[in-house]
């Protein structure tokens, strides 16, 4: 392929993919969320998950029904069906490391700073028994364990996780990337909203190289900041086009792995009677296509990039957010 290492070098922390599938899919009527002002026509069909709440955002809370805390360390396990926890820190150290590990044996590092504040961490691994393990740090990179809890998990539906707002992609009912969204999709159908939100991230959010050459580890998107600053590494467009579409009730799984050799960031969506897809296609009317945000937004060699990204042996999932 002309360009290879050029191509994969962009690739650095770049890009969303979807999948648009052209075909009816309806919208149930349960569900949990907080519900958002205006009235917007209700669609119902019996063959869609019971999960759906046109109109409303899945917020994450620490309402202490169910609570546990170690040494500074606070867990609220009350929504463990909808897909999360919620953790916060008190305790003396600069650092907390939280690790989740489910049946899928892929361990998820949170960190936290000692400012009390609760943060949401998905359950993404689906039901079985998640160990949690909780670290605070002793010193440059070195933590020292303060306790382990066996968290036995059985979700109410299996999207709920990317559903919600959590630490990685961050939104409330006051964050204007939710406003945006729901301006951009109103009276929308599902498939409809998808584009809208794909179109406005490519064509008003531009590739951010200069962060992009100096982003430290453990970064974590802002999604209000890409939208104010309309520049941002992958990371950032993938996180805000979660961000949007999870807050109009259209599941999505931030996926960050590797596309080739390099650090890539992108996103599976959720299509009513379809379930999952891993990939994103475009319908033009006449022939379909891939789609990534990032690179349709910032791309002068299209033809070989497309070439790319359609090869699924090009990408590999490390964590699923």
């Amino acid at each position: 392929m002309k360009n290879k290492k050029q191509i994969i070098s962009r690739v650095l922390w770049m890009g969303n993919i979807f999948l648009l599938i052209f075909c009816l899919a309806g919208c149930g009527t349960s569900g949990t969320g907080t519900s958002e002002s205006g009235t917007e026509q209700q669609e119902s069909s019996s063959s869609v998950p019971n999960y759906y709440h046109k109109g409303k955002i899945f917020l994450p809370q620490a309402d202490g029904k169910v609570t546990e805390e170690h040494e500074g360390v606070k867990l609220d396990l009350s929504h463990t069906d909808q897909g999360y926890f919620m953790a916060a820190y008190t305790g003396s150290a600069d650092k907390l490391l939280i690790q989740v590990e489910g049946g899928d044996n892929i361990p998820y590092r949170y960190y936290f700073d000692p400012d009390g504040k609760y943060n949401a961490l998905p359950l993404t691994a689906g039901d079985g028994s998640y160990a949690v393990t909780a670290y605070e740090n002793v010193g440059d990179n070195r933590y020292a364990v303060v306790f382990t809890k066996i968290v036995d998990v059985t979700l109410e539906n299996e999207v709920l996780p990317f559903l919600y707002s959590n630490q990685y992609v961050n939104f409330d009912e006051n964050t204007k990337t939710v406003a945006l969204a729901k301006k951009l999709t109103k009276g929308k159908t599902e498939i409809e909203a998808v584009q809208e939100v794909y179109e406005y991230v490519i064509k008003n959010i531009v590739y951010d190289d200069e962060k992009a050459a100096t982003v430290k580890s453990g970064y974590l998107p802002n999604v209000d900041d890409t939208l104010k600053t309309k520049k941002g590494i992958c990371f950032d467009y993938a996180a805000l086009t979660t961000a949007m579409l999870r807050a109009r009730d259209i599941p999505c799984k931030l996926q960050i792995g590797y596309a080739g050799t390099v650090k890539h960031a992108w996103i599976s969506v959720y299509i009513r009677s379809k379930g999952w897809v891993d990939k994103a296609v475009e319908f033009s009317g006449e022939s379909w296509s891939r789609m990534d945000p990032t690179f349709d937004s910032n791309s002068k060699d299209k033809e070989n990039i497309q070439q790319y990204i359609g090869d699924d042996d090009n990408y590999s999932v490390q964590f699923t957010r």
